[in-house]
């Protein structure tokens, strides 16, 4: 008779990896890479062993659509905020003011390139 899978799948307790602290990355003297302990997830088990496929996948689809949610909230505030009044003006203003910073920079570095 085959294991039947539960019905409700249920995330397991995770912490961060003690040997990256949780960033998944090893980094030594001389090279970097994906973390041995936790197979570069940054998360083990209770018991401080990588957590299982079964277990990673559905904790990874879960994290991708949670930071995609977010991004277009941001994006539909963004477009919300553009048709408020005044705020298309504002950033048209911004802009010239940082093109003419950079101008100014620009000026600087061939003034200084050129000796005066």
């Amino acid at each position: 008779m085959a294991k039947s899978k539960p019905l409700h799948w249920q995330e397991p307790t995770t912490e961060n990896c003690p040997q990256c602290n949780g960033s998944g990355e090893f980094r030594g003297m001389f090279s970097s890479g994906p973390c041995a302990v936790c197979d570069g997830t940054g998360l083990v088990g209770e018991n401080g062993e990588p957590l299982p496929v079964e277990d990673l996948l559905p904790m990874l689809r879960r994290q991708r659509d949670r930071i995609a949610g977010q991004i277009e909230a941001a994006r539909q505030h963004y477009r919300q905020l553009l048709h408020t009044p005044g705020v298309r003006e504002a950033l048209a203003a911004e802009h010239e003011r940082q093109q003419e910073r950079q101008r100014e920079k620009d000026m600087a570095f061939r003034k200084k390139l050129r000796g005066v």
